[in-house]
C-alpha cells in the first residue's frame, strides 16, 4: 500500500507537470513524438497518433519530447524550434503552471473531508519549563502581536518571535494577549536550542515553548470552493517563506529533500488518512512549480531566462552554446540529486542513532 501511495504522489505530480508541456505543445502545433512518466529504459508503451506514450523505470521525473526541441534552425512548421520565443516560453512555462494551479483542485476535497486547522493564534498548549510558562502565558491566550508585529495566524507567532529572538537573543520580546476579556503584556525571553533536530540544524533557534490549538474543519462543496482559496494562498505564503529562510541562510540546506525523502514523509502521510495524502499532493505540486521556475538551465526557469536572451539578442544560440548548457545543466542535476539522496539517508541514520 506505502509503495502504492508513493508511486502515486510522484506520477500524479509528474503527470500534471508534463501534461502541461505536451497540451500547451499540442495546442501551439508543435508536434509531440514522445510522452514519458518516468526516465531510462521503458517497462512498456503504446502510440496514439503521432505520440508514443511510455512507462519508464525510473519513477521520479518524466520528459515531453517534441519534434525540432534540440534544433537551431527549423525543418517544419510543426516544431518546437519553428515557434517565436515567446510561444516556446509558453511550452516552457506551462508545466510549472500547471502544478502550481491544479493544487487548489486538490484542496477542494481536503476541506470537505475534514482539515486540521490552527485555531488562529490561540495557544493550545505550554512545553514544561520552557520561557513561556515560566513567564505566565496559559493555554487559551490569543496573541495579538510579538513586540508590536501584529499576528493574525500562527504562522506569524512562530515567524514573528523566531525573528525577534534572532535580533536580540537576550532581550525579552514583550507578546500582547488576550485572555478572556483582559488584554496584557508578557515579557519573554526566548531560549536557545544547544540540540536542534528540526529544519534549524545548525543555525541558531530560539524558542519559547507554545504550541497551537487545534481543530478539526469541514465544509461542504460550494464552501469548500471558497474556502480552498483561502487555504490555498495560505499554502503558498509558507512555502514562499521557507524559499526565503533557505535562501537567506536561517534554514539549513541539509533539511532539503529528494525523492527517498518525499517518499518516507509519503508513508507517514497515507498513515493519517486520505485527506492528508491530497494535501501533501497539493503542496508537493506547489514546491515542484515554484522550484522548476527557479532559474538554473536543466530546470524550465533556466530555459526561460535563455528564451528570455534570445528574445533580447535577437538570435538564437549556437548548437555548441546549447550543448554546453545542456551538459552543465545535466552536472548540476545530478550534484543536486547525490546531495539530496545524501541529506534524507544521513537524516535517518541519524534519527536511528539517536532512538
Amino acid at each position: 500500500m506505502f509503495v502504492i501511495g508513493i508511486l502515486v504522489v510522484f506520477g500524479v505530480v509528474i503527470l500534471i507537470h508534463e501534461y502541461g508541456h505536451f497540451w500547451v505543445a499540442k495546442k501551439l502545433g508543435v508536434k509531440v513524438e514522445k510522452f514519458s512518466l518516468g526516465f531510462g529504459p521503458k517497462i512498456f508503451s503504446w502510440k496514439k497518433n503521432e505520440t508514443e506514450y511510455l512507462i519508464s523505470l525510473i519513477p521520479f521525473g518524466g520528459y515531453v519530447k517534441m519534434a525540432g526541441e534540440d534544433a537551431v534552425e527549423s525543418k517544419s512548421p510543426d516544431e518546437y524550434a519553428a515557434l517565436p520565443p515567446g510561444k516556446r516560453a509558453l511550452i516552457v512555462a506551462s508545466g510549472a503552471i500547471h502544478n502550481i494551479l491544479i493544487a487548489y483542485v486538490f484542496l477542494i476535497p481536503v476541506l470537505m473531508l475534514g482539515i486540521s486547522r490552527y485555531d488562529g493564534t490561540i495557544i493550545g498548549g505550554l512545553q514544561k519549563g520552557f520561557p513561556a510558562e515560566i513567564a505566565g502565558l496559559k493555554v487559551g491566550d490569543r496573541v495579538i502581536s510579538v513586540n508590536d508585529i501584529a499576528c493574525k495566524e500562527w504562522f506569524d507567532v512562530v515567524k514573528n518571535v523566531t525573528e525577534q529572538a534572532n535580533l536580540a537573543p537576550e532581550k525579552p520580546i514583550i507578546m500582547e494577549i488576550q485572555r478572556d476579556s483582559k488584554i496584557l503584556d508578557v515579557s519573554v525571553v526566548a531560549k536557545l536550542m544547544e540540540k536542534d533536530r528540526s529544519m534549524f540544524k545548525g543555525k541558531k533557534r530560539y524558542v519559547i515553548g507554545i504550541m497551537p490549538k487545534e481543530m478539526i474543519v469541514s465544509y461542504n462543496f460550494f464552501q469548500s470552493i471558497g474556502e480552498a482559496g483561502k487555504e490555498y494562498v495560505r499554502m503558498f505564503r509558507v512555502i514562499l517563506i521557507s524559499f526565503k529562510l533557505l535562501f537567506t541562510g536561517q534554514v539549513s540546506f541539509q533539511e532539503l529533500s529528494g525523492p527517498v525523502g518525499i517518499s518516507r514523509m509519503t508513508i507517514d502521510i497515507i498513515k493519517a488518512g486520505i485527506a492528508s495524502f491530497l494535501y501533501f499532493i497539493a503542496f508537493i505540486n506547489i514546491n515542484l512549480g515554484l522550484v522548476n521556475l527557479f532559474p538554473f538551465f536543466v530546470l524550465d526557469g533556466g530555459h526561460l531566462v535563455g528564451l528570455l536572451g534570445e528574445k533580447l539578442m535577437r538570435r538564437k544560440p549556437s548548437k555548441k552554446l546549447l550543448e554546453i548548457g545542456q551538459n552543465a545543466g545535466f552536472a548540476f542535476l545530478v550534484v543536486m540529486i547525490v546531495l539530496v539522496t545524501y541529506n534524507d539517508i544521513l537524516r535517518i541514520l541519524t534519527e536511528r542513532v539517536s532512538k
